[in-house]
C-alpha cells in the first residue's frame, strides 16, 4: 500500500482539494483515491470550495465544447459559402441536363402513365423544375396542373397558397388537394413538410416521351463515357 501517497491524499482532501486537483499532485489512480478518501468528512467550507471548483471545471468544459462547436459551425459555413460560389450561372444546356436528371430521380415514368408528373417537397427544387418546364420544355402556362398532398385539413388552403406562390400557377389550376391523415404520422409529417407535397402535372404524352428520350440519352452517354 502506498502509505505516503495515502497520507498526502488525505491531507490534500482535508484542505479542500478536489479529486482532480489531488490526482494532479499524486501518482495515484482515481479508484485508489476513492478508496482512501471514502470515510473523510469535510467541513461546510471545504465542501463549498470543492463544489465551487467542480462547478468551475464543468463550466470550463461546457465553454470549451461551445467554442469547439462554434468553430466547427464556422468552418462548415465557410465550406458551404465557398462551395456555393463555385456555381456561378446556369447555362441553358446545364439547366436542361439538371432538369432531366431531377425528373429521372423524382418524376413519374411508368409505361401506362400519359402525363408528365413531378413531385417534391423542396420549394427550391420545385422552382427550378418550373423554370425547366417553362424554358426548356416550353410548356404552355394553361397546361400546368398542381396537386398538393397535406397531412391535415386545416393546412390545405395555406399549402395551396404557398405552392401557388412558389410555382407561379394560380390556384384555379390546382387539382383538389389530397389529404392524408395518419394518427401515427400526422404530427411528425406535419413538422417535416409543413406545406405538404407538391405534384406538378402536365397532360402531354409527347413531352413525356421526349423526357424519357432525354433520360435514355443521358444513360447511354454516361455508360459510354470513360470513368
Amino acid at each position: 500500500m502506498k502509505v505516503k501517497e495515502r497520507e498526502e491524499a488525505t491531507r490534500l482532501r482535508k484542505s479542500g482539494l478536489t479529486y482532480k486537483e489531488i490526482l494532479n499532485k499524486l501518482s495515484a489512480s482515481k479508484s485508489s483515491l476513492s478508496y482512501w478518501l471514502r470515510d473523510i468528512e469535510l467541513s461546510q467550507d471545504q465542501l463549498a470550495r470543492i463544489r465551487y471548483k467542480t462547478d468551475k471545471i464543468k463550466e470550463k468544459f461546457v465553454n470549451y465544447n461551445i467554442s469547439k462547436k462554434r468553430q466547427a459551425d464556422d468552418r462548415k459555413k465557410d465550406i458551404l459559402n465557398n462551395a456555393a460560389k463555385e456555381i456561378d450561372k446556369i447555362s441553358g444546356k446545364e439547366l436542361k441536363l439538371i432538369g432531366i436528371a431531377l425528373y429521372w430521380a423524382e418524376g413519374y415514368k411508368g409505361l401506362a402513365w400519359k402525363s408528365v408528373s413531378f413531385t417534391n417537397t423542396d420549394s427550391e427544387m420545385v422552382k427550378l423544375m418550373m423554370r425547366w418546364f417553362r424554358t426548356v420544355c416550353n410548356v404552355d402556362e394553361n397546361k400546368f396542373r398542381i396537386r398538393i398532398q397535406c397531412h391535415g385539413m386545416e393546412k390545405v388552403k395555406e399549402a395551396e397558397e404557398y405552392w401557388s406562390k412558389i410555382t407561379g400557377i394560380p390556384t384555379s389550376q390546382f387539382i383538389k388537394s389530397y389529404v392524408k391523415i395518419s394518427p401515427t404520422s400526422k404530427k411528425k409529417m406535419g413538422n417535416l413538410v409543413p406545406y405538404g407535397i407538391c405534384n406538378i402535372r402536365i397532360a402531354d404524352i409527347l413531352l413525356l416521351t421526349k423526357i424519357k428520350g432525354w433520360i435514355c440519352g443521358i444513360s447511354m452517354a454516361s455508360s459510354s463515357s470513360p470513368v
